[in-house]
């Protein structure tokens, strides 16, 4: 194994010696301390193998014993790197990319928003441009902490951000507050936390405030969840009650009915014409178009798909090279006439799409019961989904002494 790792940076040759006086000539190296191995008879002298760098002395030595060389193998790093530096373009090629990605990585070139749901991903994004966060923003020149207090003072609704740079790629992460509702304090007054449905409780972590509820209670709309009132203590003497600003998860089973009609008359598009793809590559926020289409090659009926993929390399190395994808379906529609089975499928269908589209991910959905009947041309449907979710609202605290609260702010 060693021997193999130093011909490998060293090189080494393998030689065919001819001449009768080839014996004299190995006496000759082992005197010189040229190191040989492989050696092998064939016809008329020998084959053996040495480093490259013994080969100007075994040279002379040969023409010292008579000898003919024959080199008839060179293998090892030396080499490479020679017929590496014959292909210039190659060369030059591997130097110019390996400059251009120390170049370009020291640039932002995805930022990515997660867990949002009430704040729209463009506020945010917008707020960050302003910051001087956006595509191609130097990764130096970012403020992380500075992005982080703007966007919570800027949106209400965020609890808490962070800003992380990897790469060239900017996450930024933010946690919600509880929904509040229209009436509630915008500011950090007194609040209590009211149920938003009729529900059971399945879970409840409270932070500030006084509990109302425990798990597997049934509650109502509008029923106080966390009590905005605590009271105040000496020595186990009640002395009175404080306002706060409530703080807390409240989690419980929740069956939402949403009704909707299916029609058993409708047009169904039909696709019996071979897809058209139009391609972009977009490079430094500059798109060039990679198509042949014209624009009225096009159908007007048509479904339209979009798709984008970012090169990158492996880890948070995403490069500033998109390459958009759009897909052009042409269909023509025909009548058609559902059956009882198909009209449900297609009901089933419908609330499977409301289900993801309607619910946020730390929502967990315990099933659907749908309730079907037909009402001439329509599919009349009645679904209840079952669901835990948090339901805990923001209410203003409006209680005064007269409803037996005494509340003491010192």
């Amino acid at each position: 194994m060693g021997l193999f790792i130093l011909c490998f940076l060293f090189g080494r040759l393998e030689i065919k010696i001819n001449g009768f006086s080839y014996l004299r000539l190995l006496n000759m190296l082992s005197a010189h301390n040229i190191y040989i191995w492989n050696i092998k008879e064939v016809h008329g002298g020998a084959k053996l193998n040495i480093f490259l760098k013994d080969a100007e002395i075994f040279s002379k030595l040969c023409r010292r014993a008579g000898c003919m060389e024959e080199i008839t193998g060179r293998f090892g790093l030396p080499f490479m790197i020679r017929r590496i530096c014959r292909k210039y373009f190659f060369v030059a090629g591997t130097l110019f990319f390996i400059i251009f990605l120390t170049i370009v990585t020291r640039f932002i070139w995805l930022i990515e928003v997660d867990g949002n749901y009430r704040v729209a991903t463009a506020d945010i994004l917008a707020l960050c441009r302003e910051m001087k966060l956006d595509y191609g923003t130097y990764k130096n020149s970012i403020d992380t902490r500075l992005i982080e207090n703007e966007i919570k003072n800027r949106f209400r609704e965020i609890s808490f951000v962070s800003v992380t740079v990897s790469g060239t790629k900017a996450q930024i992460t933010v946690s919600e507050t509880i929904p509040t509702e229209d009436n509630a304090e915008s500011d950090s007054g007194p609040a209590d936390i009211v149920s938003s449905d009729n529900a059971v409780i399945t879970g409840i972590t409270v932070r500030a405030g006084r509990p109302m509820v425990t798990e597997g209670m049934s509650v109502a709309k509008g029923d106080i969840l966390i009590s905005a009132d605590v009271e105040i203590k000496a020595e186990q003497e009640v002395l009175g009650t404080k306002a706060v600003r409530s703080d807390g998860e409240i989690y419980g089973r929740v069956t939402e009915r949403y009704d909707f009609e299916v029609p058993f008359d409708e047009n169904v598009k039909i696709y019996d014409e071979k897809s058209i793809c139009l391609y972009e590559l977009e490079i430094f926020d500059k798109k060039i178009s990679l198509n042949f289409y014209k624009n009225d090659t096009i159908s007007e009926k048509c479904d339209k798909i979009e798709d984008k993929m970012q090169l990158r390399l492996p880890g948070d190395i995403y490069l500033p090279f998109i390459i958009n994808r759009t897909e052009y379906r042409p269909y023509r529609t025909e009548p058609e006439r559902l059956s009882a089975d198909e009209a449900k499928n297609r009901a089933e269908s419908i609330v499977a799409a409301k289900i993801v589209n309607t619910y946020p991910t730390d929502t967990d959905v315990l099933g659907k019961e749908l309730t079907f009947s037909e009402d001439g041309n329509l599919l009349r449907v009645l679904a209840d989904i079952t669901v835990i979710k948090q339901i805990g609202v923001m209410k203003a605290y409006e209680r005064t002494k007269e409803d037996g609260n005494t509340e003491d702010r010192s």
